[in-house]
């Protein structure tokens, strides 16, 4: 369960937001400036006439995937009527595509084998006019995003080393049917898909670090109880059952253990476990409620909400609960943190002038960064991971709907337009190599 929720839920008052000092800071080194990118552009797409007018959807996914990776910068195909008829391009024709600023570019043809879709593509240097790599791929022709996903994935580790997030799927609740449950979707907002039916409340999506399953709190046996749902076999168990509330589970990064918060012992602290539910370990003691923890990437410590200090804060500490220590001092109420799969930054919902914002700051509290303001109010926040890009729910347009946004808080893109309050969004680890 995100931060926000669980307070209300555990009962403790709110209180009066103030505008921290740092909120109007202009921040610019998380991702990289628009003219550093590497032009890229789909030069070339040709289409077998079974496919006629599907043209201009794959242009549109193959070039969203390659902005959102916020590593290339697309640009308009050239002018240049040899192109049409070139199917094996030589190193001439690619390097005279390069004399127009072009440094990828990129070749792509669909067509049909049978039944199924085969989307092969290519991308070759704009300067030497060599090829930089090609892939076919086949399969349904319900899944031709997913193939373009796949592609641009692609792309981005042979420029850069590092996968793609194309592939990636986004977990969350909404209320679409009248109840809260469990969805999933493709990264940008497509293909959604309800993962429960248990016409009551669930909350707080977690992934496990291979991205099989998805751990919520759900209250289908009336009390909040964690549950587990295995996405390749549809298997789902009940993990952590202790009378009272049982909320905001997180894995580490190995996998091997959940830290949650459970009020089984009195006010709400935080307990780890193993991947079968047992070997419990407390993690938090002492006055206040304890809840949401976040591990690290390198899997040695944890943040955490906690009001011990009279108001909802930021703390750390080692995985053992040892070396607590307090975040966050700006403002008055912090909720919802989430570490960057990078290490270097803690997402969190931050009320500012009485609403509530996605802010950054620094493990080692140096240095705080407001990203988001105007209407609405945003919360949850999620990073993706390659550390790139952060998902949060905010109420710009309604009730809740779910929104993606660079980790430098521009390019601003909602993903769900139904508002049927949408929230609690959880990032998946990534999709397949």
């Amino acid at each position: 369960m995100r931060a926000g929720l669980a307070w209300v839920m555990i009962g403790i008052s709110c209180g009066v937001g103030i505008s921290p000092g740092w909120a109007a800071e202009v921040f610019l080194g998380i991702t990289r400036s628009e003219a550093t990118r590497i032009p890229a552009s789909l030069v070339r797409l040709q289409a077998s006439s079974a496919l006629a007018g599907q043209e201009t959807e794959v242009r549109g996914v193959l070039e969203m995937d390659l902005r959102r990776s916020l590593v290339f910068r697309v640009m308009k195909p050239p002018n240049m009527p040899e192109i049409r008829t070139a199917e094996n391009p030589k190193p001439d024709l690619i390097k005279k595509v390069g004399t127009q600023g072009i440094e990828a570019v990129v070749w792509m043809t669909l067509g049909k084998r049978g039944e199924d879709l085969v989307l092969e593509g290519r991308v070759y240097d704009g300067g030497t006019g060599a090829m930089v790599m090609g892939k076919r791929y086949i399969g349904e022709p319900k899944i031709f995003r997913t193939l373009i996903h796949r592609f641009s994935d692609e792309i981005v580790f042979r420029y850069t080393g590092e996968r793609g997030i194309a592939q990636t799927r986004i977990a969350y609740t909404s209320k679409l049917t009248g109840y809260k449950e469990l969805y999933l979707m493709d990264y940008d907002g497509r293909n959604p898909r309800r993962l429960t039916g248990d016409r009551s409340l669930s909350l707080s999506p977690e992934w496990s670090s291979d991205g099989r399953w998805i751990t919520y709190t759900s209250y289908r046996d009336g009390n909040p109880d964690i549950f587990t749902l295995d996405l390749e076999t549809g298997r789902r168990w009940k993990m952590i059952g202790f009378p009272g509330l049982n909320i905001s589970p997180d894995w580490s990064p190995t996998g091997d253990r959940l830290a949650f918060a459970s009020t089984r012992d009195g006010t709400a602290q935080l307990y780890s476990a193993d991947r079968e539910g047992k070997g419990l370990v407390r993690l938090t003691a002492g006055l206040g409620d304890s809840l949401s923890p976040t591990w690290s990437p390198t899997g040695q410590e944890i943040a955490f909400v906690s009001n011990r200090g009279g108001a909802p804060q930021i703390y750390l500490m080692n995985l053992d609960g040892t070396n607590v220590h307090r975040l966050t001092f700006s403002g008055v109420y912090n909720t919802s943190p989430a570490w960057s799969s990078k290490g270097d930054w803690i997402a969190y919902a931050c009320r500012v002038e009485n609403r509530m914002r996605i802010c950054l700051i620094n493990p080692d509290g140096t240095r705080q960064v407001q990203l988001t303001d105007g209407a609405g109010e945003q919360e949850d926040p999620s990073w993706s991971p390659d550390g790139r890009h952060l998902v949060f729910r905010s109420t710009l347009n309604g009730p809740g709907d779910l929104y993606m946004m660079n980790a430098d808080g521009q390019d601003m893109e909602r993903l769900t337009f139904n508002g049927a309050q949408n929230s609690s969004p959880a990032w998946s680890p990534y999709g397949e190599k």
